[in-house]
């Protein structure tokens, strides 16, 4: 009876010594994989930190786009229409009678 109770002593001691090494290695991992987050979260904050300041500037830039585009519309349809009356009196103008027959210098 002593000897199944040492040997039921020696199992349990020997499960538990497997247990221990087997949260060991699961505590290794998990160091690692604290660190590497840790890493993480320090290059993402490096790289994102401006980003807040950056899309308030871009969100600036944008509205006062939007506040100049109609602006800008109402200058392109002056552009194209001083174009087109350009264009008209270009078709319009009289031809010039000394460039029709004008000869070339030296033939």
């Amino acid at each position: 009876m002593v000897r199944i109770v040492i040997i039921a002593n020696i199992l349990i001691a020997l499960a538990a010594l497997w247990t221990a090494l087997q949260l060991i290695q699961v505590r290794r991992i998990l160091r690692g994989v604290a660190h590497t987050l840790d890493d993480v979260e320090r290059s993402t904050h490096d790289i994102l930190g401006g980003a807040p300041e950056a899309i308030i500037i871009g969100q600036k830039g944008v509205a006062g786009l939007r506040q100049t585009l109609p602006e800008l519309g109402k200058q392109q349809r002056k552009v194209i229409r001083f174009l087109g009356l350009i264009s008209w009196m270009g078709q319009r103008w009289p031809q010039r009678p000394w460039r029709k027959g004008r000869k070339k210098r030296y033939e």
